[in-house]
């Protein structure tokens, strides 16, 4: 049923174009948009616009077939114009975090997010495929916080599941609850050849962060202690850097916050890492998946194209490769 939706047209005629081709979903697939109706379909995706951003559609570069998603912060002439506006089912209060008419500040944190409207319910057996590539000078090179790719459970914790970059590297974390309430371990999982462990120093691979004190400030992050609990993390190979070049990935999630948890990536049809253990946060809510850049102030424009979305039941249904046979 999703699938359909993915190629229901609700814009008016003149802004679709007759002749884009369509492709089917495959067997295994509830969902599946390779935006190749030309558009950003409201019915799937929940655009968060904001004043530093912008979200196009993408003819020029493309994973495959004709288009491909678009959103862009600090958007400069070279980028593709804004798709048109849509209003949008918001089912998550955090999707829209700028008030309207708000005045974007350069110390602000920076986001061009889509929301996947579909959530799923704790411990769903999910699949998910997509192809992405990020081009931008010198994109992450002053090492402050980009994050591109967030599996989250409802509430303001941290993604149980991040694709995250330092200095342009790219590397992959997990979360767990904390020995104290509202604190979370952040645990390394994967990354790119010459990644800086700066943030996991001395060889430990976790730290805590978040919780407050009993006044109420938020206590500062502990790395002086390995924090992760009964998690078997199997890296297998190194991650490909998606800066100038499409990265396909394949990422299966089983995630309540117990111990029969697991977390398996491919990326570009290579196993990357296999996490067994509790991930996440006991009792807590629904998952949902958002994609796109969220970084720390900075004053280059970023780009991110994103292509060959697929949520399923199993690798094959969902594996961006499939397009090239």
């Amino acid at each position: 049923m999703l699938a359909a939706l993915s190629r229901r047209l609700l814009l008016p005629a003149v802004l679709i174009l007759a002749t884009a081709p369509t492709a089917a979903a495959p067997a295994g697939a509830d969902i599946a948009d390779g935006f190749e109706s030309g558009r950003i379909d409201p019915d799937i995706w929940a655009p968060c616009p904001r004043a530093e951003n912008r979200f196009f559609i993408e003819e020029s570069l493309v994973r495959s077939g004709r288009y491909a998603a678009g959103m862009a912060l600090l958007p400069d002439a070279t980028m593709p114009p804004a798709i048109p506006s849509v209003e949008v089912q918001r089912r998550r209060s955090g999707c829209l975090d700028t008030a309207p008419g708000a005045v974007f500040e350069p110390e602000d944190d920076q986001r061009a997010e889509l929301w996947l409207q579909s959530t799923e319910a704790p411990g769903a057996e999910s699949w998910f495929g997509f192809s992405f590539r990020i081009d931008g000078p010198a994109a992450t090179a002053d090492g402050n916080r980009l994050v591109i790719g967030q599996w989250k459970q409802s509430g303001s914790r941290s993604p149980f599941l991040a694709q995250r970059f330092k200095n342009g590297a790219f590397h992959l974390t997990v979360e767990q609850a904390g020995p104290s309430p509202g604190q979370q371990c952040r645990v390394l999982v994967a990354w790119q050849d010459g990644y800086d462990f700066s943030d996991f120093p001395n060889g430990i691979r976790s730290f805590l962060h978040g919780g407050a004190d009993e006044l109420g400030a938020e206590l500062p992050a502990d790395r002086s202690a390995e924090c992760s609990r009964g998690l078997a993390i199997d890296r297998k190979a190194s991650l490909p850097s998606p800066f100038g070049a499409w990265v396909d990935m394949v990422v299966h999630l089983r995630v309540t916050g117990r111990p029969d948890d697991l977390v398996e990536v491919w990326a570009d049809g290579r196993p990357i890492a296999a996490v067994h253990g509790p991930v996440g946060f006991p009792g807590g809510g629904n998952q949902y998946f958002k994609f796109g850049p969220y970084r720390d102030p900075s004053p280059v424009p970023l780009a991110v194209r994103f292509d060959n979305f697929t949520r399923g039941d199993g690798f094959a249904a969902v594996d961006p490769r499939r397009f090239d046979q």
